[in-house]
């Protein structure tokens, strides 16, 4: 099964507004990009809301065939290969929840950087791999939330108020708030802001998570920064160590 297959027959986009959609809002709507790209835009609901906010020169990118707006532009596409647009095509992208979802995300990042304008704005959102939640659950057995071991369904969760038993999202790769600074770093992107956001939790423990995730950025449910692209030569990172022995 493809990666296109795959996300289209398995939903995990949201369509309303949580705390981290809210943020990243409010975000793009201070940046005022004149050319914007969301990536993993499922039906558009994030483009919708940012033209209720006034921005235009919206486009998005999905699996999906059936994709149609008068209020922004579409392009189906899969992340794990070339973007279907130009170089220097867009003043921001947003990457909401989909960096964990791709195979390679070194090759998902420089393509970001090259449909992006030199300078331009990247916002990035993902599961913190260290969240407090997980620093909690982890010595007691659980499975890590944000990882996944099944194609088909969360294992090792225990409780259903875990997900246990749930629909798994595709999650493929997991990111501590450190690891995720590195890894833009490493291909350019200038980091200008890290905070912590929440995630899904039941009351009362949301008014804790909540706390927690704008207060603490290593122990937040969900990371979200802003990055921009680099405006002259791109870095060539060094490759990886071999492990000794090998």
């Amino acid at each position: 099964m493809s990666f296109e297959e795959y996300y289209r027959g398995n939903v995990t986009y949201i369509s309303r507004v949580d705390p981290r959609l809210a943020r990243i809002i409010e975000l793009v709507t201070e940046l005022r990009p004149r050319t914007l790209l969301d990536i993993g835009c499922g039906r558009g609901f994030l483009l919708d809301r940012l033209a209720d906010a006034g921005l235009s020169g919206l486009t998005g990118m999905d699996v999906y065939d059936d994709v149609a707006s008068d209020r922004f532009a579409y392009a189906r596409g899969d992340v794990t290969q070339r973007l279907p647009f130009d170089d220097a095509s867009f003043e921001c992208v947003v990457a909401g929840e989909i960096i964990e979802h791709v195979p390679d995300p070194d090759a998902f990042l420089r393509e970001i950087r090259r449909v992006l304008v030199p300078g331009g704005t990247l916002v990035v959102s993902t599961p913190n791999m260290v969240s407090w939640a997980n620093r909690v659950l982890v010595p007691f057995g659980v499975q890590p939330l944000g990882t996944e071991t099944s194609s088909e369904v969360a294992l090792g969760r225990r409780h259903r108020i875990l997900g246990q038993g749930n629909q798994v999202q595709g999650h493929l790769k997991v990111f501590t708030f450190r690891a995720l600074t590195e890894i833009l770093e490493r291909y350019g992107y200038t980091v200008r802001r890290r905070e912590g956001v929440p995630a899904f939790f039941p009351k009362p423990i949301d008014r804790f998570d909540r706390f927690v995730s704008r207060s603490a950025l290593p122990l937040a449910s969900g990371l979200l920064y802003v990055a921009t692209a680099p405006e002259g030569e791109w870095p060539t990172p060094p490759a990886g160590r071999r492990h000794e022995g090998c």
